[in-house]
């Protein structure tokens, strides 16, 4: 079972990647779906935790409740390198 960091890691990384900021988005089912399915249940409680806490690089996007996109991928690197994660190849 994955650590809640390692959660919060895979998922902000997987949007790094794609990237999945300004008008681009995705639902809290999609993200949760990027973790093992074990850890499911964990990672929708933190995804939503992250969209709570102002110094998250995560936010809610639009008018459904459940779409999230990165403030910025600038934010997302610095929160990826704060937590000892690999910044994906390119970007940063």
């Amino acid at each position: 079972m994955a650590t809640d960091e390692d959660i919060k890691l895979k998922i902000v990384t997987k949007m790094v990647r794609e990237p999945i900021t300004g008008s681009n988005k995705v639902t809290v089912d999609t993200a949760k779906g990027w973790v093992a399915t074990h850890d499911r249940g964990r990672a929708e409680e933190l995804i939503r935790e992250m969209i709570r806490d102002p110094e998250s690089p995560i936010e809610p996007y639009g008018g459904s409740r459940d779409n999230i996109r990165l403030t910025s991928v600038a934010d997302a690197v610095d929160f990826i390198e704060a937590h000892d994660g690999d910044v994906p190849f390119g970007v940063g």
